[in-house]
């Protein structure tokens, strides 16, 4: 995608809004503006099966029903109330410990250091991903959950979801994966995969901002409790008169996804892979872990001896990008990803996330291959010491 000048490589941040979502929205906005919960009128009645029909294909698309759908603000409040879930269950059976990701999202980490609970940290494999083995080791009648990202937003990493929920289940343990990423980048059936509690996001998956949703399985319901209580709405499970038109939206995006979810990543991993090994030809960048199980938009791309807020600072306003998630941009410490795959500050301070989506092509690669060759050469020029 192209804004102006700009290549909008930062797809793992934030996905464009896909026109097709804009226009359902749109019309939900002129016609479905009643409150849903309005029960004594039609137009509150209308509102009302607009959101239910958005749940069910929200549902669709992880091989759940609309109810197991409670809609949130965005992925933070559904990780919110997955540790709320943790809370329950230690208060209800004693189990005090909570396992999670040494590379999950902030809003997971932060939760769960300020749940009052025992925090202990899944160290990574060597693609960066959680490590199972390490997981088996670190499970014990103590644990109340094991949250986990399912696909890295940093370095892309797709986690064993299957085995991770095989390990839980064996040791009767609530699972919870954040599953913001992961739409577009596999298939999930969250009954298949065994998997009780599911963080999903809409603006991961073009869809609108603002909108996101804790998935519940079987098994998990009795432990749901709201991050905002408010009037009891969702069966008491979230607070809040529930967006119509946002909720509207997420559903048609969904709807997208599973309509031709397969063939897109398909194109989309192509046009990375070419990106990738046109910076490795030139050899300006090197891609860290490997393209193995891996989300097919993301290349995570080292440039040694270079700084990337300098490349990205050069490369302003050509090229969108990142040096870490989103949520952590602007901060002094290097990424806590790459720190936990065990890498130095000097080798994350090197690391450039570049993530392409539906509307990536290949001309937009090539292009910002050319303006990545250019900021490398002015950034060795400067450094080149000046002779007389």
């Amino acid at each position: 995608m192209q804004v102006g000048d700009t290549i909008y490589l930062d797809y793992q941040a934030a996905t464009p809004l896909d026109d097709r979502v804009f226009q359902v929205m749109q019309a939900a906005y002129a016609t479905h503006f009643a409150n849903p919960h309005a029960a004594d009128h039609v137009l509150g009645w209308r509102a009302a099966a607009a959101i239910e029909k958005a749940s069910a294909q929200i549902a669709t698309l992880f091989g759940l029903q609309a109810d197991d759908v409670v809609f949130t603000s965005g992925a933070s409040e559904a990780n919110a109330m997955a540790l709320n879930a943790a809370k329950a269950i230690s208060a209800q059976t004693g189990r005090n410990k909570v396992l999670i990701g040494s590379a999950d999202h902030g809003s997971i980490r932060n939760e769960a250091d300020s749940s009052g609970l025992t925090v202990r940290h899944i160290p990574l494999d060597e693609r960066g991903a959680p490590d199972t083995k390490r997981l088996r080791t670190m499970l014990s009648d103590d644990t109340a959950l094991v949250s986990v990202v399912g696909v890295n937003n940093e370095n892309g990493a797709i986690a064993e979801l299957a085995e991770i929920a095989t390990v839980c289940k064996t040791h009767s343990v609530l699972f919870h994966a954040d599953l913001a990423q992961a739409p577009l980048a596999l298939d999930i059936d969250l009954l298949d995969l065994d998997i009780p509690l599911a963080t999903i996001s809409a603006h991961k998956i073009y869809g609108p901002k603002g909108v996101g949703a804790l998935l519940v399985g079987p098994g998990a319901s009795e432990f749901v409790k709201p991050a905002v209580v408010g009037a009891g709405q969702q069966n008491g499970r979230r607070g809040g008169t529930m967006p119509t038109e946002l909720i509207v939206g997420f559903g048609e995006a969904c709807r997208l996804v599973l309509q031709n979810g397969e063939s897109e990543r398909t194109r989309v991993a192509d046009i990375r892979s070419h990106f990738v090994q046109k910076l490795k030809e030139k050899q300006i960048a090197t891609l860290v872990g490997d393209l193995n199980l891996r989300h097919p938009g993301n290349a995570l791309m080292r440039f040694p001896g270079h700084s990337a807020l300098d490349l990205l600072a050069r490369l302003q306003p050509h090229i969108a990008a990142s040096t870490q998630s989103a949520c952590s941009s602007g901060t002094p410490e290097p990424s806590h990803v790459l720190r936990a795959m065990g890498h130095d500050k000097t080798f994350a301070s090197e690391c450039i996330r570049f993530s392409f989506g539906r509307f990536s092509d290949l001309n937009q690669a090539d292009r910002a291959v050319a303006l990545l060759l250019g900021a490398v050469a002015d950034s060795l020029r400067e450094r080149r010491p000046q002779t007389e």
